[in-house]
Formats: C-alpha cells, sequence, structure tokens
C-alpha cells in the first residue's frame, strides 16, 4: 500500500466512524445543553485516553513541542460545534450546515497558505464543486443576519483549521496529540459548565462513554492519516458523508430525493470520491505494463 492509499482509506475511516459519533450525539440534543454535550463527551475521551495511555508512562501524553498548536488545534475543534450551535441558536442552523461543505475547499485553501503545498487543479475543482452542491442542498432561503454570520462562517473555516493543524502537528506523537486536544476542549468549557449542567442518566453516560471512545478512533485514524501525506490531497473525503446519509434516510423511509436534490447528489458523489479516483490511477500507473 503506498502512502496516499493509506492515507485515502484513514480519511475514510475517520469520515466513516465521525458519521457515527455525530448521529449519537445528535441524539442528546434535546435533553443537554451543547455546552454540555460537548464538554462530556471529550471528558470522556480525556479519561479513556488517559487510562489507554497513561498507565503505560504518563510522560507519553504530555511530551511535545508544539505545545501552542496542541492548544489552538483544540481551539479550532472547539469552535466548530459552538459556531453551529450559535447559528442554530439565531435560526440559521441549516445555513451553517450548508457551509460546513465548504470546509474541503478552505481546507485546500490553507493549505497552500500555511504550507505552500502544490494541490492539483483537479481537487481544487472538485472541493468547490462538491462544496457548493452541498451548500445548494441544505441551505435556507432566508437571508442571515450579520449576527447569525459568525456562526456560519465559523464552522467550516474552525473546522477547517483544525484539519490543517492536524497536519502541522505530524511530527508530534500521537499519545500527545490526542491527549491536548481533549484537553484543551474540557479546560476552555469548565468555566461555563456550572451553568448549564444538567445531571446525566446511566444510559446517557454509556452514550458519552461510547462516543468518547468512538471519537478517539476516528482522531486516531485522522491523525495517522496526516502522518502519512498531505491533507489537502484527500480534502474532498470530508464531502461523502452527506450521500451516504442521503442513503441510509432512503433506505429507512424508502423517501427517493427529487431530481434536483439527486443532480446535487450525484456532484457530491463525483466530488467525494475525486482522491479515490486520482489515487487509483496513480496506482495503475506504477504497476508493469
Amino acid at each position: 500500500m503506498t502512502m496516499a492509499s493509506r492515507s485515502i482509506a484513514l480519511m475514510v475511516g475517520f469520515v466513516l466512524v465521525w458519521i457515527l459519533t455525530e448521529a449519537i450525539i445528535g441524539s442528546l440534543l434535546n435533553a443537554y445543553s451543547p455546552l454540555q454535550i460537548v464538554w462530556m463527551h471529550y471528558l470522556m475521551q480525556l479519561v479513556i485516553w488517559g487510562l489507554v495511555v497513561g498507565v503505560r508512562g504518563p510522560k507519553r501524553l504530555v511530551r511535545t513541542g508544539k505545545l501552542t498548536f496542541q492548544f489552538l488545534r483544540a481551539v479550532m475543534l472547539l469552535m466548530m460545534p459552538l459556531s453551529w450551535a450559535f447559528a442554530r441558536q439565531q435560526g440559521f442552523g441549516d445555513t451553517a450546515y450548508a457551509a460546513f461543505w465548504a470546509t474541503p475547499f478552505l481546507v485546500i485553501l490553507f493549505t497552500a497558505i500555511l504550507s505552500k503545498d502544490r494541490t492539483p487543479a483537479f481537487l481544487w475543482l472538485a472541493a468547490i464543486a462538491g462544496g457548493l452542491a452541498a451548500g445548494l442542498i441544505f441551505v435556507q432561503p432566508a437571508i442571515p443576519h450579520a449576527r447569525a454570520l459568525a456562526g456560519i462562517i465559523g464552522m467550516p473555516v474552525s473546522f477547517s483549521l483544525f484539519i490543517v493543524l492536524t497536519r502541522a502537528l505530524k511530527t508530534e506523537p500521537t499519545s500527545a496529540n490526542l491527549f491536548y486536544l481533549p484537553l484543551g476542549i474540557v479546560a476552555c468549557l469548565m468555566p461555563f459548565i456550572p451553568k448549564v449542567w444538567m445531571a446525566p442518566d446511566l444510559q446517557h453516560i454509556l452514550f458519552f462513554m461510547l462516543t468518547g471512545g468512538m471519537s478517539l478512533v476516528a482522531l486516531w485514524m485522522l491523525d495517522k492519516a496526516a502522518k502519512t501525506a498531505p491533507v489537502a490531497p484527500v480534502a474532498p473525503l470530508l464531502l461523502a458523508p452527506i450521500p451516504l446519509t442521503f442513503l441510509l434516510n432512503w433506505l429507512s423511509t424508502h423517501q427517493r430525493p427529487g431530481l434536483q436534490v439527486l443532480i446535487l447528489l450525484a456532484i457530491v458523489c463525483l466530488a467525494s470520491i475525486t482522491p479515490i479516483l486520482l489515487g487509483f490511477n496513480a496506482l495503475r500507473k506504477r504497476l508493469p505494463s
């Protein structure tokens, strides 16, 4: 397996596990404040990772040469759900979700600006076309006011920078990367939790333990993907949750989307598999004729 194909496989795994994790977390939105949900989720992640890695050597958790980057990455990941929650509070949650799919394009853009890595024009086109098609599927007809724009724009920008910063930490040990990430989020939210706290029942505690463990698996795969190869060439894979979600909804409800949505979904599908197609093409060229 080449470095590029390994990076693609890891990113696909990250996306799939992340979808399942978000689905479980979403089921708790009516029971708790978004702040408490995010805090509990990453607290469980911190505890699990501390037990798995820390018992074999606590120094492995804290050994890093880029402490500022570690906490900046944590803040970026935290800003993603908080931006969505703010936009939702303003009545533009769907628009923020639509804007989120600009993430692949922004990952490529920020990578070009911050690391000077060159990305093929075809991947730029795939990210732009896929992001626009996804946005048209979910965007609300109402024009957001200026205050809501902070959440709408903040969601894709923060998550894109989180992905790019993950690549920037490629030389740091995974044990530290997966420790400082939840630690930073838990520490940032801690002052606000007493104001929104509701005691969770046992079932929900188990849910948080499950999502914490699943999130660790997803973030481990993202960390390894970023260590293996640049993230920009695989960024369009981040669009994959859209067709997968529609497919599952179709299978469960037997309600087929309209023609316009199907056309937009086809564009998203083509955009999301572009890195895989390019990877297969590169692999084919390496094989002896």
